[in-house]
């Protein structure tokens, strides 16, 4: 059955099995010393993505601590500023201020969110990065999402009641 009009409400409300293949976009730096760096992911996001869940690994001496900003956008950034125009991947994450906001990853720090079922209009767009190293020190930061596709057709046997 063609669901190409329904609501996201509707379309929501399908069982997982519906939303097709998962797959993973990542980005990851490896932070110079006293720098600001930026890496964009090699996959794009669908148009409409579902977003499933979202992890930021943190490796390095114990202690170090880079400040991290995520969006979605089509070009690699050069400048803070740059940065500053682009989409949040979520809005609201981070620390209080202007999106995308700025959140710590420290060295040895891991964090996961499964189960999140969230819809992103990422309109073919590709993750990225921003990481910002505040002092002499070296951290390798992961950062990744599991997204899949909106479906357009549903077996009949799943709406016959």
């Amino acid at each position: 059955m063609d669901i190409r009009n329904w609501s996201m409400d509707q379309i929501m409300m399908l069982p997982d099995s519906c939303f097709g293949r998962r797959f993973l976009i990542s980005t990851c730096i490896l932070t110079a010393p006293l720098s600001t760096q930026w890496d964009i992911s090699e996959l794009a996001l669908p148009d409409r993505a579902i977003l499933y869940e979202f992890f930021i690994l943190g490796v390095g001496a114990f202690g170090k601590i880079v400040s991290c900003r995520l969006a979605l956008g089509d070009q690699l950034p050069t400048a803070t500023a740059e940065m500053d125009r682009l989409e949040p991947l979520f809005s609201g994450f981070g620390q209080q201020g202007a999106d995308p906001r700025s959140f710590d990853a420290a060295a040895g720090m891991s964090l996961h969110l499964d189960r999140l079922r969230l819809m992103v209009p990422a309109q073919g767009r590709r993750l990225i990065l921003e990481t910002t190293a505040l002092t002499g020190m070296i951290v390798f930061v992961l950062v990744g999402i599991v997204v899949s596709g909106i479906p357009t057709e549903v077996p009949d046997c799943l709406l016959s009641v």
